[in-house]
């Protein structure tokens, strides 16, 4: 336990060490003026300090007070003791600054200074204990997920046992698929409140128009639909973590609403007069440069100055690939086959580049655990699932072959077809996020949601205006007409029925608004 003691009389300093050092195991170290004491306290840790509120026989003197203030403006940790002859207003302002207890200088003696000192060493010794048990559940990987033990990996979990404890807001940064959420979980799960909810709302997947309700809530009646009053995210948090995962995607006008939570710790449900109190945390993560987005105008600064309070920076795979055997092997315990890989199987994957992190590897376990011939898994067996890419996917130099092709396509308007071919292929790869789509297209999410909506609007046009047809797409049973033959045109009732303006595409060709099945890729 290390003490320091600042007093400007020696006298004084020699008869409270003489206290002091009856407890063992106890360092001191002594400062006769502010300045001392401030160099001191700079190149040194303490677990306690004893300051004397006047140091120098003027009485107009205030160093003792100054002191305990710029500690307290430095951090709330270290505990504060404060004696002094008879300034009772200057005791009183010591302890409104933040002291722990004070002394007179009358009464100085062991049955006071100890119990004090013995009371901070058991409350110090139980919050190590409490830290090295939350540390601990750290490191279990089937508790926590953070599998590995890199020098990144302990960076990362003293970075988040040391986040997790404040009540700052957390941006959680780093590149896809290398396990956000799963550091996400373990702020939450090591903060002050784990018994509390972790709701986690991608600012991506939602669209903009529902984005406002979800978060802040609504009272019933607040726009069309709100048929009855719903509590949002903010709401049903209570005191736990809000995980806003993709924050880049939110909307400039939601910022601005995110941005005012943040700094007055109160938030209005839409349609409502009164305002509630916020009492969670907010932990944002992305894989974007925010600062380069602010630069564009896409992101607002203040709202990262708020957000940015504490960064916990996850490494991607290729900056921890001593880590790959532990991860591998705590992938195939999640699998129904005891997947054996040989020393030369794991030296092949410890030497891939692993673009897509962690998923990445765990997608090649899962493909293995079903795809695998045999449980031992060799270099022979891995190969094929990390081949390069065949003549059709590697990348493409020149558009020309392609604009080629699609000028031969058997459609009217060639244009709009591509047009809904790209999105239907990018949502696809995107598993239905418009975010991401707008991403792997170069646009913004505005036009994929357009041309989506679009597309929607006019598939059930052509659904409407087609005779012949129900509203679920089957022929309708005629009474006694055959049936027309494939790629005869269907009869209407003398007056062709009204174009939407875009012809359909010819069979083969993707369809706005069709629905797509979910693929990996993305």
């Amino acid at each position: 336990m290390r003490i320091l003691v600042v007093d400007d009389q020696a006298s004084a300093r020699r008869y409270l060490v003489s206290i002091i050092t009856r407890i063992e195991d106890v360092e001191v170290r002594e400062a006769d003026s502010l300045a001392s004491a401030r160099s001191a306290i700079a190149t040194d840790r303490f677990d306690v300090a004893l300051i004397d509120l006047r140091l120098s026989t003027d009485a107009r003197d205030r160093d003792g007070l100054t002191l305990v203030r710029e500690i307290r403006e430095k951090t709330t940790a270290l505990p504060i003791i404060v004696t002094a002859s008879h300034e009772m207003a200057e005791i009183r302002m010591a302890m409104r600054l933040g002291a722990h207890d004070y002394i007179l200088k009358d009464d100085l003696c062991d049955e006071l200074v100890l119990p004090l000192l013995s009371e901070i060493r058991t409350r110090d010794r139980l919050e190590r204990e409490v830290r090295e048990l939350r540390a601990r559940s750290a490191n279990e990987p089937p508790a926590m997920g953070l599998v590995g033990s890199s020098r990144p990996m302990q960076l990362l979990r003293e970075t988040v046992r040391r986040a997790a404890l404040s009540d700052r807001p957390i941006l959680v940064v780093g590149p896809t698929g290398s396990g956000k959420e799963l550091v996400v979980a373990a702020i939450h799960a090591q903060g002050p409140h784990p018994d509390e909810p972790l709701l986690d709302l991608n600012c991506g997947a939602i669209p903009e128009a529902l984005m406002e309700s979800q978060l802040f809530g609504h009272e019933r009646g607040a726009f069309t639909g709100a048929d009855r009053r719903q509590d949002g995210y903010f709401a049903l948090v209570r005191k736990g973590t809000l995980f806003l995962d993709e924050i880049a995607e939110l909307s400039l006008p939601l910022q601005a609403k995110l941005l005012r939570v943040l700094e007055t710790g109160r938030f209005r449900p839409v349609g409502a007069s009164a305002v509630a109190r916020f009492g969670g945390r907010i932990v944002a993560a992305t894989h974007a440069n925010l600062s380069e987005l602010v630069s564009r105008g896409q992101f607002r600064e203040d709202l990262l100055y708020r957000l940015d309070v504490l960064t916990v920076p996850v490494p991607g795979l290729a900056e921890r690939t001593e880590d790959i055997p532990a991860l591998v092997a705590h992938f195939v315990r999640q699998q129904q086959r005891a997947l054996r890989f040989t020393a030369d199987a794991m030296n092949l994957l410890c030497c891939m580049p692993w673009p897509g992190n962690v998923r990445q590897l765990r997608n090649l376990i899962d493909r293995l655990a079903v795809f695998a011939e045999n449980d031992e898994i060799t270099p022979d067996v891995v190969r094929p699932f990390l081949a390069p890419p065949t003549e059709t996917e590697k990348p493409v130099t020149s558009l020309e072959p392609i604009v080629r092709a699609i000028l031969r396509l058997p459609v009217e308007n060639k244009l709009a077809a591509i047009q809904e071919a790209l999105i239907a292929e990018a949502m696809a790869l995107c598993d239905g996020n418009k975010s991401a789509a707008a991403r792997l297209l170069g646009v913004h999410r505005k036009a994929v949601e357009r041309r989506v909506e679009k597309g929607l609007a006019e598939e059930s046009a052509r659904t409407e205006n087609t005779p012949g047809l129900t509203s679920g797409g089957t022929p309708a049973p005629s009474s006694g007409t055959p049936a027309p033959s494939r790629g005869t045109p269907t009869p209407s009732s003398g007056t062709p029925a009204p174009s939407s303006g875009t012809p359909a595409p010819s069979e083969g060709s993707p369809r706005s608004g069709s629905p797509v099945g979910p693929r990996s890729g993305c």
